[in-house]
């Protein structure tokens, strides 16, 4: 008997023009991995016995459908969730950023860069004047600031302008890249049959947007994955990878 439990690691990356995988990427730690196939099939029922049976099933498409879930909150996952770009902010400085006007009391006022330190408010008068530090609330790893006063020590003159300097930092930016193709492999164990290991490969995974981001929650961050495993063509349909996929037992 060799029943099957899989565990394991899974890596997803971009391909070539010849469709051959480029480096692959790990995507942290996976508690799901499911791929379903199924055909579309074309039935005819003869009309000689009155009975009309099924003599023949010709297969019109054949397809896939692959899913994952997602745990760790990290750049490449993002970027395939998101269809997103990430962007590494490098450590530098800024000099009279415009603040938004008019400001208000009671307000959160946003500055254009994260991870934040040394933060200088001044307005805009001749002489410029500094908003004093008391005035407001800076949240420096957000790059913010909550307004708690801005007229003892006026009047002053807006806009208000933030000097600052900044740290490293990722973003990702949403819906900046088309729909990701992608090669996904599975190297794994199968612990239900003395820890034999296992290689699933999938060629080509057109991958759809997260459906959801459960930000605020009691739970651990987990996201879905999802796709349709689409043939690869660049590979010969008799050959011995196939055109959709493979599993390897070792």
């Amino acid at each position: 008997m060799a029943y099957f439990s899989g565990q394991g690691r899974v890596y997803i990356g971009a391909r070539d023009s010849n469709g051959n995988p480029l480096g692959l990427n790990f995507v942290g730690n996976v508690p799901e991995l499911k791929v379903s196939l199924s055909v579309e099939t074309l039935e005819h029922q003869e009309s000689t016995s009155g009975q009309r049976l099924t003599d023949l099933q010709l297969i019109k498409t054949k397809k896939g459908e692959f899913s994952c879930t997602l745990e760790e909150l990290i750049a490449i996952n993002l970027g395939l969730a998101l269809y997103g770009t990430t962007t590494d902010q490098v450590s530098g400085t800024v000099t009279n950023e415009t603040l938004a006007t008019p400001m208000a009391t009671g307000s959160l006022y946003l500055l254009a860069k994260q991870n934040v330190s040394s933060v200088v408010i001044k307005d805009s008068s001749p002489t410029p004047k500094t908003l004093p530090a008391s005035q407001y609330q800076l949240n420096a790893k957000h790059g913010s600031l909550l307004v708690n006063d801005i007229t003892t020590g006026g009047p002053y003159v807006e806009p208000f302008k933030a000097d600052y300097a900044y740290g490293a930092a990722q973003s990702t930016a949403m819906f900046t890249q088309p729909l990701p193709e992608r090669w996904i492999r599975f190297e794994g164990l199968n612990t239900a049959d003395s820890n034999r290991e296992v290689v699933i490969d999938l060629y080509r995974v057109a991958i759809n947007p997260a459906k959801e981001l459960s930000v605020i929650t009691d739970e651990l961050l987990k996201f879905e994955l999802s796709g349709q495993v689409l043939a690869d063509t660049l590979k010969p349909a008799a050959g011995d990878l196939g055109q959709f996929g493979r599993i390897v037992l070792l």
